[in-house]
């Protein structure tokens, strides 16, 4: 099923200084494509849905209230973000809440922590024009803590680790929610930014509700915890055996998480699991080899790009893979649903 990979990676850039100031280089830098990403969710992705312009506006404004009120420091760059791509604010807080205001029921994301080898991972699986619009951004803050991530053009953060060794993976979930607390790729911010797992656990309990995702925290001395936010609901799972999985159902909520319309999702996780019981390697060999699964099942890891009815055809797939050895601070990344491509390499 190998298809030709592309034949460039991802965008690296690299900003510095205090939050207005990185926002704002991060705004300059990549300027075209944060406008082409805002585009594409406002003429395509929330086209023909139920939110009017009107109401994503207003929605954006409330992400914006939350923010500022629980993480001033990520609002000046929200802000310092849209002032160097020359957007009003609240276009730039769009992107950033897109999760909870899109809320879309596409899931395809696939992650796993081996704790003995400290290695973190995943898939990102979302629609095909964002592959091509992605970077890779390295914060260098005043007091020499430096992070890296995985970004759709104008958001904080994704994927990512930071020179303390946390690193932190996202899969979407479903439920109800409002927009009351932190949203997901501002909460994965703070936690880009907190000093060591510790506080960043703390920062997730202080989050707020009102999203529905997961998010797989790790660091480099084998500790990592599965959050699960389940709109007004929080569950954490700890790591079994050395061990954490996740794809798009609340493993929490056992066999009544494993809906029929979540087929996918759960055939994913199986497919994880059993493949991580069959080999005793718990390195990143292992890893890159599991996340590099590709065929025709519904439990394929690496997703070509397919049409998705409930995005209005729109084609899904693995626009990215990750691989994060968090001991020595190397975070790998590889662009699209292709096995053979290669990784480019950032080292904090």
């Amino acid at each position: 099923m190998n298809v030709a990979a592309p034949t460039e990676a991802f965008p690296e850039i690299t900003v510095h200084g205090p939050p207005a100031a990185r926002g704002c280089a991060h705004g300059e830098a990549l300027r075209g494509a944060i406008h082409e990403t805002y585009d594409f969710y406002m003429e395509r992705l929330f086209a023909g849905g139920p939110l009017g312009r009107a109401e994503i506006a207003a929605r954006a404004e409330r992400v914006a209230e939350i923010v500022r009120a629980m993480a001033p420091a990520l609002a000046e760059e929200i802000e310092g973000i849209a002032a160097g791509a020359g957007l009003p604010a609240w276009q730039v807080y769009v992107l950033n809440g897109r999760t909870e205001i899109l809320n879309a029921r596409v899931g395809e994301c696939s992650a796993l922590y081996f704790s003995h080898s400290r290695l973190l991972a995943q898939t990102w699986d979302w629609v095909e024009p964002l592959e091509a619009l992605c970077a890779v951004i390295t914060h260098e803050r005043d007091d020499g803590h430096r992070y890296v991530s995985l970004i759709e053009p104008g958001m904080l953060a994704k994927i990512g680790m930071n020179s303390a060794g946390v690193g932190v993976c996202l899969n979407i979930l479903f439920a109800p929610h409002d927009l009351t607390g932190l949203p997901v790729h501002v909460l994965i911010a703070a936690v880009l930014n907190a000093p060591d797992f510790t506080a960043a656990r703390k920062l997730m309990a202080q989050s707020g509700l009102g999203k529905a995702s997961h998010l797989l925290m790790a660091d480099d001395r084998g500790t990592g915890v599965s959050m699960e936010f389940m709109g007004d609901e929080c569950h954490a799972l700890e790591a079994e055996e050395g061990v954490l999985l996740h794809t798009n159902h609340c493993l929490t909520h056992g066999a009544a998480g494993r809906r029929q319309d979540l087929g996918r999702s759960c055939a994913r996780y199986d497919r994880l699991a059993a493949m991580v019981a069959a080999t005793t390697g718990r390195d990143m060999a292992t890893a890159r080899a599991i996340l590099s699964t590709q065929d025709d099942s519904e439990g394929t890891l690496l997703q070509p790009y397919h049409a998705q009815a409930v995005l209005g055809n729109e084609r899904v797939g693995t626009c990215a893979t990750v691989l994060m050895e968090l001991a020595e601070r190397r975070f790998h990344v590889r662009r699209g649903p292709y096995p053979d491509a290669p990784f480019a390499t950032v080292a904090l």
